[in-house]
């Protein structure tokens, strides 16, 4: 059963989607091998996944609010960190973790995108290491200052509701489409009451930091013997995604362009670049690849289906626009049920997010890029 536009008035203004957690049968499961170096705090593992490169991987289940993961990446100059949190609270948990690895000094903090869950801790490295740069796509400062803002108005106003109306939903046994709720859902509306009630405390007051270099399309850091490359290979999630890519260990660090168990194509997003945008991932051929949501992924089948995913939205958008139809008329025509199945299996949470993250904001965001191609200039 589909939740109902009522039940999703904070999803539409939330800038990420699922975190990361086992696949049910009828996913994709990503392949994985032993972890090493793991350190266990509350909230994440860290995991090596190269020597002198760790993926702070969150535990959390999938849920409607969200908290990123982070990459370390420590040779002899110091630490490049790969993302902000969601709060200064969860960025100084995981500065300690990284503190526990290694005394080198962060020199850099790459922010893959601008939205909130991968910027706000930007504040707690520049308090810790006042030389540190701040990294990010050309487009992020505008877009943190324009929908950033909004969005962050929209969080602050409405968090506070959300986060109670989620934990009476858990009180009473009812999900958020009025069905009888799941054990699944149970931990994912508990651990998002929990997530929104530290972003309250955290972010009231907070503005953002801004980036001190930005990247157009490529930046190279030259560390010791390895080379990392900060690439912009196009617009997906937002305009601003950036990828670190270390060639020599075969390791992208995405971002949300790559987000499990369900794809974030949201109301920032632009489905009509995504597509080719996960292919120029393809093309460099990861045997690592670190989500910005999920867990470590050791194959590119999920970024395949994601890849192909979004090109039959963005091919059905273009013909629900061809033949006049309305938005809504849209939203009844778009068909991603094979997808939906295949990617969300049959738990109600995980369609019930990609209902929210896909069918409902994802094609609204493929119509409107249709609509503009083909509006006769």
């Amino acid at each position: 059963m589909p939740p109902t536009r009522r039940a999703l008035p904070l999803l539409l203004l939330l800038p990420a989607a699922a975190l990361s957690t086992a696949p049910p049968t009828a996913a994709l499961p990503p392949s994985s091998a032993a972890r090493a170096d793991t350190i266990p705090p509350d909230h994440f593992d860290v995991q090596q996944v190269a020597p002198g490169v760790y993926a702070v991987i969150r535990r959390e289940p999938p849920g409607l609010w969200f908290d990123a993961n982070n990459v370390f990446i420590v040779d002899d100059e110091g630490v490049i960190v790969v993302d902000g949190n969601v709060s200064p609270s969860s960025t100084r948990e995981v500065l300690a973790a990284l503190r526990r690895l290694t005394d080198r000094p962060v020199t850099h903090v790459v922010n893959t995108h601008w939205h909130e869950d991968h910027v706000l801790g930007n504040a707690v490295y520049r308090e810790a290491f006042p030389g540190v740069e701040l990294v990010a796509h050309t487009t992020t400062a505008e877009d943190l200052r324009t929908i950033g803002a909004n969005n962050r108005r929209g969080s602050l106003q409405s968090g506070g509701s959300f986060a109670a109306q989620l934990r009476e939903l858990e009180r009473t046994g009812r999900n958020l489409a009025g069905a009888p709720i799941s054990d699944e859902e149970r931990a994912s509306y508990r651990k998002d009451a929990s997530l929104i009630e530290r972003y309250l405390r955290d972010a009231r007051d907070f503005e953002p930091v801004m980036p001190t270099i930005t990247v157009d399309d490529r930046l190279v850091l030259r560390r010791g013997r390895r080379t990392v490359e900060i690439l912009h290979l196009g617009a997906g999630h937002t305009r601003a995604d950036l990828v670190v890519h270390l060639p020599a260990e075969r390791i992208a660090i995405t971002g949300d362009l790559v987000v499990w168990p369900v794809p974030l194509v949201g109301s920032t997003s632009f489905p009509a670049a995504f597509e080719a945008t996960l292919r120029r991932v393809l093309e460099l051929r990861p045997a690592i690849i670190v989500p910005g949501h999920g867990p470590v992924l050791r194959d590119d089948r999920y970024l395949r289906t994601v890849a192909d995913l979004l090109a039959s939205l963005r091919t059905q958008a273009l013909a629900a626009v061809a033949r006049g139809e309305t938005l809504e008329q849209a939203r009844r025509s778009v068909d991603l049920t094979p997808f939906r199945d295949r990617i969300a299996g049959d738990s109600p949470l995980r369609r019930f997010i990609f209902y929210g993250y896909v069918e409902l904001s994802g094609v609204e965001a493929a119509y409107r890029e249709a609509a503009a191609r083909t509006v006769p200039r």
